[in-house]
């Protein structure tokens, strides 16, 4: 198959897992066979340029701190609908390149900041089969405007958008629906996935009686909410019940100078430490060093890499028990689950501490589990199967690519007059 990858951000410029895991399948695809091209926005560093790799579309960030505190109403809001809703470079951009292309299916990714709901419109006008790839509630974010949800968009949406989804877990789906948009056509729930080499089985846990305590995100911030406060907490809470044995090390870019404020307000300058960013392969190599991996997340998180790929290596998961990933495993046979507080992820380690819990046996269930059925391997599979159905679709009745690009540049126009009206007269 020839395959259009649709993507906000492609590696080396990353946000998050939803980018690592887009490079992930397309090397998949390609390994097997299919000829794929990736659309993305021109990164924001310096990259190696790449055959495949597309870097043409504009990314409007929408994710600086300065934008949202700082600059005007009308210019939050003008960014906001060129992230979310219209950007007519990128529809010409992507026009372009389905023409020069001639993709048999389009496999759409994180789609913030390029304009994604005139994306979708276009392909919708020109009936070319896609794919989206859903690893948290992209549909609702491109129908808001501020923090609110938008009934004309919704309700457009519901009208025009229908296709083929993968999506990361139920929870997710059930958010989405709950909001009153719906995801017409076919959806798969896929979960995500480890790729690479099958580690060897893990030999002891709690080297030395001590418990070594890992967690990672990208950004550790209190705005992306990943529960590493409460993790702090809870390292307190634990050295409070006597327990001493025990250190925890964080993960990730610290940008919010709170949690390191935490750390010396609860005295843990000794056994909790901002350990800053690692790569996907750094962290892979470290993960059988550790105990557990500790995932107090946001209720709402749609999953999450980083649970499954420290679980690949007898990391037993220790998981907020509303959080996606949490529907994939079972308690105290894979992992261990948790009500999203302090008290509780204390009470676990202690127990783990205190040897209640028999963490060699779920360590290796959990190993065996991922490397069987959440390897990259097992579920490229499925994949295709769905690009392949997608590519079957019937093509007739589509538009011209003029009017695609008129109807973009017409959107946009308008998009801005009344923002400017609203806010500005």
């Amino acid at each position: 198959m020839k395959v259009l990858v649709v993507s906000n951000l492609y590696p080396p410029d990353v946000i998050g897992g939803y980018e690592l895991g887009c490079r992930q399948v397309v090397d998949a695809l390609r390994a097997r066979g299919h000829e794929v091209h990736v659309l993305t926005s021109a990164p924001r560093q310096p990259v190696e340029p790449v055959p495949h790799v597309r870097r043409k579309l504009v990314l409007t960030d929408i994710w600086s701190p300065y934008l949202f505190h700082y600059a005007a109403p009308i210019t939050v809001h003008l960014d906001q609908s060129a992230s979310h809703r219209i950007n007519a470079k990128n529809v010409h951009v992507l026009l372009e390149e389905l023409e020069d292309f001639q993709p048999d299916v389009v496999y759409l990714w994180l789609l913030v900041g390029v304009g994604g709901l005139g994306l979708l419109g276009c392909l919708q006008h020109l009936k070319v089969p896609w794919v989206w790839h859903l690893m948290d509630d992209v549909p609702l974010m491109l129908c808001r405007l501020g923090p609110h949800l938008i009934p004309a968009f919704v309700r457009e949406f519901n009208r025009q958008i229908r296709g083929h989804y993968l999506a990361c877990s139920q929870q997710l789906v059930d958010e989405i629906e709950a909001s009153g948009i719906h995801l017409n056509g076919e959806i798969e729930v896929l979960p995500n996935w480890v790729q690479g080499p099958i580690p060897e089985p893990r030999a002891e846990y709690l080297e030395g009686g001590w418990l070594r305590i890992v967690s990672a995100a990208g950004q550790i911030d209190r705005r992306i909410n990943k529960g590493i406060d409460l993790l702090i907490e809870a390292a307190a809470r634990l050295r409070k019940q006597g327990h001493e044995q025990f250190v925890v090390d964080l993960y990730g870019h610290v940008a919010d100078p709170y949690f390191e404020s935490l750390i010396h307000e609860h005295h843990l300058e000794n056994q909790v430490f901002l350990k800053g960013r690692r790569s996907q392969t750094e962290l892979a190599a470290l993960y059988p060093h550790y105990d557990v991996f500790a995932f107090p997340t946001h209720a709402r998180e749609p999953f999450g890499f980083a649970p499954l790929e420290a679980a690949a290596h007898g990391c037993v998961p220790i998981l907020a028990h509303t959080c996606g990933i949490a529907e994939w495993l079972v308690h105290g046979v894979h992992c261990l689950k948790a009500p999203r507080t302090a008290e509780a992820f204390a009470a676990h380690f202690a127990a783990i501490l205190d040897g209640s819990v028999d963490l060699s046996a779920i360590g290796h269930r959990a190993a065996a589990v991922i490397q069987r059925d959440f390897h990259l391997e097992a579920l490229i599979v499925r994949i295709e199967r769905a690009l392949a159905r997608a590519a079957r679709q019937p093509r007739a009745g589509a538009g011209t690519p003029a009017e695609a690009y008129r109807m973009a540049l017409l959107a946009e126009r308008l998009a801005r007059v009344l923002l400017h009206e609203a806010i500005c007269a």
